[in-house]
């Protein structure tokens, strides 16, 4: 593995687009065969339940914009960033995927909330939700 791991230019856009977009909800990314470079593996839209089924056994990272209504009733969007990294992986490729989320989160604005999980059980809706409004 390299020390140094790159983001393709296509993943900011990707969020960006996901920002502005009322087409777009998630966006997956993974990292390459090297484990040197992140790149998009899906975007789209998908609800909650659609993310936790495409959720692969190998890490990703997600960028995903959660619809919820807030305590006064109000609809709300928020955008997470997920580290999915679940168990079993090598270390190589969890030590590569923290680097690259750190890096990712550096590198993109307008998140609400970044979460790691390797579990589904993390990533349930109402736990989303309440750790948005906080």
């Amino acid at each position: 593995m390299t020390s140094a791991i790159s983001v393709e230019d296509r993943c900011i856009d990707a969020f960006n687009e996901l920002k502005t977009s009322r087409h777009i909800t998630t966006v997956l990314y993974r990292l390459n065969d090297n484990l040197d470079t992140l790149i998009v593996d899906f975007e789209g839209s998908l609800t909650h339940d659609e993310l936790l089924k495409a959720l692969p056994s190998d890490p990703r990272l997600v960028a995903y914009e959660l619809h919820f209504a807030d305590r006064d009733g109000s609809r709300r969007a928020a955008i997470v960033l997920i580290s999915w990294s679940p168990q079993g992986i090598s270390p190589e490729q969890g030590a590569a995927h923290a680097a690259v989320f750190v890096a990712l989160r550096n590198q993109l604005a307008g998140v609400d909330l970044s979460i790691e999980a390797m579990t589904r059980s993390d990533l349930e809706y109402d736990q989303l939700v309440r750790a948005t409004r906080t």
